[in-house]
């Protein structure tokens, strides 16, 4: 397969790399990345240059550049898969996926994470009764896209997980912000009733923390480490009057394989006729919504 990729800075260059390992040739559109780019089949600087052809496009650009870039690329009619978040504001999310929606898609890697894929599973079988609860915390010191604040950049993962797991994204309760000047540098909300979704993120954090659990009514499944080999799993509640580990915690294998090189595949298999990316644009819209009602509830003008 032959793929166009629109910007190569910081992600950008482990999305070659991973293209590059699935057999692709890449053709690069970046104006002048700060970083190294090798191994593309040819380097331009502007969109408009890329070849005539190329199988599909991936876009890796900074995310308020995200709709000019579609727009332009949707008219040579090849699949597009973006990376998050879709766009910065929940219309012209909107109005790409309902004019692109079968040709676009979204990059969001954390949907093809093989703990949340995992989680989502048990949410599906019932094998623990319903959901009751979603709990997710994403922390760490500071955040690479100098132009996205923190609940751009981090809780946009957290909405693909609780998006994942409950298969739908519930509204907004409460949000608050923490703010440093203007700018937000963590966050921590209730989305839903029953199943609620809580999310904590936050870009001002020693070290790195990331965690997602999820309460059902007849017990508890969690992921607490993104390099895990394992999810755990309690059955029943904690007995009252007591406080100790739970005696009984069962540990399920899952997928270790590294989410970007999972979702590239997808993309690539469908541009050789495969079925499309789950992670379409209109998924892709929702979590933008989200984002944006998690912003205004906690404060932010948009």
């Amino acid at each position: 397969m032959r793929v166009g990729l629109v910007g190569c800075g910081y992600w950008g260059r482990n999305i070659l790399r991973d293209l590059k390992a699935l057999g692709c040739e890449v053709d690069v559109a970046d104006p002048g990345s700060a970083y190294p780019i090798a191994g593309a089949r040819r380097l331009v600087a502007d969109l408009a240059e890329l070849a005539d052809d190329l199988d599909g496009y991936v876009v890796a650009t900074p995310a308020p550049t995200h709709a000019e870039v579609i727009t332009a690329l949707a008219a040579r009619g090849k699949p597009i898969f973006c990376e998050k978040p879709l766009t910065t504001d929940a219309a012209s999310a909107r109005t790409l996926a309902n004019t692109f929606g079968g040709q676009l898609f979204v990059m969001h890697k954390w949907a093809y994470h093989g703990g949340v894929q995992a989680l989502a599973a048990l949410a599906q079988d019932g094998e623990l009764g319903p959901v009751q609860g979603v709990f997710t915390r994403r922390l760490q010191w500071g955040k690479p896209a100098a132009k996205a604040d923190a609940v751009w950049e981090l809780a946009v993962h957290d909405l693909t997980i609780i998006q994942a797991i409950l298969g739908q994204l519930p509204p907004v309760v409460a949000a608050r912000a923490v703010l440093r000047g203007d700018e937000m540098e963590g966050i921590v909300a209730t989305l839903g009733r029953l199943p609620f979704a809580h999310l904590e993120v936050g870009a001002h954090w020693p070290g790195t923390e990331r965690k997602v659990r999820v309460a059902f009514r007849d017990g508890l499944a969690m992921l607490d480490d993104p390099l895990a080999d394992h999810i755990a799993v309690v059955r029943g509640a904690a007995p009252a009057g007591e406080r100790h580990e739970p005696e009984t915690l069962e540990r399920r294998p899952i997928d270790t394989e590294w989410p970007l090189i999972k979702e590239l595949r997808v993309f690539v298999k469908h541009l050789g006729g495969g079925p499309p990316p789950p992670t379409d644009a209109h998924a892709g819209a929702e979590i933008v919504a989200a984002l944006q009602s998690l912003r205004q509830a906690a404060g932010a003008a948009r």
